[in-house]
């Protein structure tokens, strides 16, 4: 029988065979060092499981499949189970759920991109209701000054526009919708360092908002559109705020100013609120 004849090729990565005059390329990979590492660390891996094993059955006997599936399916629900506390623990510990009632002056502003067209659209002293999730209050070490996580929620039905400056008027339109931030932000506390406790905080924070809302408005043209935005697209949204807070009931006044888009247009949307409400403490 005779033996195959290896030639190198120009290329290094190519070995070219011969076999009975039949020609074949074989593609020879070089070894990386990453790789190189990689086949050394499952060598150890193999290796001290299989000690594992050895001391955990020192007559030679390995595990049944049934012991093997088990032990996995065990660890897997371990790793889930502390995976979702963990998270559960953040979102909670020390956390808060508030629920108020109270008044809202909003201004929302469209602009058309095609033609630049505008309207104005108004909410004065009406009643909302709020909803609003604040995680755990951490403070700069020793200092009056702090943070948190601040989720929100409010609702707005504007009737009204501004036709000429302040001049709020009911041409038979309206917008009406919801809109929901969540922002970080740094507070300065005054009273008790206590989630639970008396305290008075004035804080501020930069995050993410959106809306979604439909109604007609009347553009500066004299056309009455109808514009919505069904989707919820996260944009950038600003806050601050003033809370009174004594054990289980607080007073709170904000100002928020979220940017959204939809339908063509280019709208921003800023608001006063002022509300009473009852705080769930986890």
């Amino acid at each position: 029988m005779t033996l195959p004849k290896k030639y190198r090729s120009s290329a290094d990565n190519d070995t070219v065979l011969m076999t009975d005059h039949r020609w074949r390329t074989i593609r020879v990979y070089r070894w990386a060092p990453i790789q190189i590492l990689a086949l050394a660390l499952s060598i150890l891996f193999c290796i001290s499981t299989t000690a594992f094993a050895s001391d955990a059955h020192p007559q030679g006997e390995f595990p049944l499949a049934s012991e093997v599936t088990g032990t996995t399916q065990a660890a897997k629900e371990e790793g889930t189970n502390g995976f979702l506390s963990t998270v559960w623990k953040g979102l909670t510990d020390e956390a808060h759920l508030r629920v108020g009632y109270g008044v809202v002056q909003w201004k929302m502003d469209l602009k058309r991109s095609s033609d630049g067209a505008t309207a104005t659209m108004v909410q004065r002293d009406d009643s909302a209701l709020f909803l609003s999730y604040g995680s755990k209050p951490t403070f700069i070490k020793d200092t009056h000054f702090g943070y948190t996580f601040k989720v929100s929620y409010v609702n707005f039905d504007m009737k009204k526009q501004d036709v000429a400056g302040n001049d709020f008027v009911n041409l038979g339109t309206e917008v009406h919708g919801y809109i929901l931030y969540a922002v970080p932000t740094l507070y300065y506390q005054w009273g008790e360092h206590r989630y639970k406790g008396t305290f008075i905080r004035l804080g501020l924070g930069v995050g993410v908002g959106g809306a979604r809302y439909s109604g007609t408005a009347q553009m500066s043209t004299g056309e009455v559109v109808y514009t919505k935005n069904t989707t919820f697209e996260p944009r950038l949204a600003w806050t601050n705020f003033l809370e009174a807070n004594w054990k289980h009931i607080g007073i709170s006044f904000s100002y928020a100013a979220p940017r959204i888009y939809g339908d063509g247009y280019d709208i921003r949307v800023a608001g006063f609120s002022l509300s009473v409400g009852y705080t769930y403490y986890f």
